[in-house]
């Protein structure tokens, strides 16, 4: 079901809920178990697809079986004296099937999450499956045991008496809410084993202490203790009403902590955003700084051709620049193109005394780097070392592990002591503030050499 979406797939459920009541009905069993654990598989699948976490996705099979239990039972009977029993329970599982199941959609639409359709991630498993087998084990041994003690009777007087005391409500919802807060602080709430006993438990409890406040008609107090309902039927009302109120606040929560997620998110883009800027801003007046300098030494020596020539590349070096003022990582190969254009330059200043060796493999060149950077390593490489013919610098670009690595050997000038070290930095902070991962510096007494990450 990878390639189907998800609205296919509900499609699919809802026929297979129907076939299931159809060879059910003719093979004269008992269809509960099947169609539970058809409606746990559709939600877990869509749910995964969508990219949701364990507690949503635990959430979404507790209210999807108690709403399903809800609309067929009253869909049911407001068809009933249309279409005959058999087909009038295929055609409400179907259609129950896909209300919930659109319903589900729609809810993770609106939350978001991994775009797993787009992606090879998949989550754990054995968590998931093991909660859901636990949750249609419950949902069986709940059926077995209070299916013959609810009746519809006694469902409505229970629920008369829960909706009746407040008392009952604001537990519920203030039990529930301080959980959910409990299990986001503590670790072990967050292992499937953790997850499953603290809902079953908490669950249990709060039932208990929910059935007794509707019972002994709490807080107004009454001398006939359980006189409309036992406890066995206020209990197990608690209970749904328990899980209903969970879901819920699972939802809101989910909600609430998603935007806060997403908020924060953004806010560190364009912090990122804004840094980058900066950081581009002190680059190019540095290489325009440098560049002049050339220039003009160019200019004195009186070498007006070479200096046109100059001119003319460094406008084309700029052009580059601009195009790409907005981004912040551009193609390997682009970068090296420029690279290129920059060599040609260098070589109006320097027509001898220095070599650039480039031996990158083709299939790197898709890769990314942080604009502009191997030219400032270049760069660097000429402004703080000796350029001679009788003594060369020598400069190689190549790959090693992921890193681009340009190299040159130390043969430095005497004010290179005095450098500020601002194109390095400038590298630095641009690595660290686009992905996250600084560059590496390597020195020895004879060689140079920085790691830039491939992206």
């Amino acid at each position: 079901m990878k390639t189907l979406p998800c609205s296919i797939i509900i499609h699919l459920f809802a026929l297979i809920h129907a076939i299931i009541v159809l060879i059910c009905a003719f093979l004269n069993i008992e269809d509960e178990f099947l169609l539970t654990v058809a409606t746990v598989s559709m939600i877990t699948i869509v749910a995964i697809r969508k990219g949701q976490g364990m507690g949503i996705i635990a959430a979404s099979v507790i209210a999807a079986n108690i709403f399903g239990f809800v609309i067929g039972t009253y869909g049911a009977e407001l068809l009933s004296n249309l279409i005959t029993p058999i087909a009038l329970h295929a055609i409400t599982s179907f259609a129950t099937t896909e209300i919930i199941g659109f319903a589900g959609l729609l809810l993770f639409n609106s939350f978001g999450g991994g775009n797993l359709q787009n992606s090879r991630w998949m989550p754990n498993l054995l968590p998931i499956i093991g909660i859901i087998g636990i949750l249609i084990l419950i949902r069986v041994i709940y059926s077995k045991i209070f299916g013959n003690i609810l009746s519809e009777e006694a469902v409505n007087i229970s629920l008369q008496l829960f909706l009746g005391n407040s008392l009952a409500i604001l537990t519920l919802i203030g039990c529930n809410i301080f959980y959910i807060i409990v299990s986001h602080r503590f670790t072990w709430f967050s292992t499937p084993l953790g997850y499953v006993v603290g809902l079953v438990l908490g669950t249990s409890i709060l039932a208990t202490a929910t059935a007794l406040i509707i019972g002994y008609n709490l807080p107004f107090g009454t001398n006939k203790p359980f006189e409309k309902a036992t406890f066995v039927q206020l209990f197990s009302i608690a209970i749904l009403a328990s899980l209903l109120i969970y879901v819920v606040m699972v939802m809101i929560s989910y909600v609430y902590t998603t935007r806060s997620r997403i908020e924060k998110e953004q806010e560190k883009r364009r912090l990122a955003q804004f840094q980058y800027n900066i950081l581009k801003q002190q680059v190019n007046p540095h290489f325009l700084f440098n560049s002049l300098n050339i220039l003009n030494g160019l200019i004195e020596e009186e070498k007006n051709e070479e200096a046109c020539e100059y001119v003319r590349k460094l406008a084309s070096l700029y052009r580059y620049m601009l195009q790409n003022e907005n981004e912040h990582l551009v193609r390997l190969s682009e970068e090296l193109e420029f690279i290129d254009q920059y060599i040609d330059l260098l070589k109006v200043r320097f027509p001898y005394g220095f070599t650039i060796d480039i031996n990158i493999e083709q299939h790197y060149l898709g890769k990314f780097v942080v604009q502009c950077s191997i030219q400032t390593l270049i760069e660097n490489a000429f402004k703080h070392n000796i350029v001679r013919a009788e003594q060369p610098l020598h400069i190689t670009i190549t790959i090693d592990d992921d890193y681009i690595c340009v190299r040159n050997n130390l043969q430095l000038k005497s004010s290179s002591s005095d450098s500020t070290k601002v194109g390095l930095q400038n590298i630095s902070k641009q690595y660290t503030a686009t992905i996250g991962k600084d560059i590496i510096i390597n020195r020895n007494d004879k060689l140079f050499e920085v790691k830039l990450p491939l992206i």
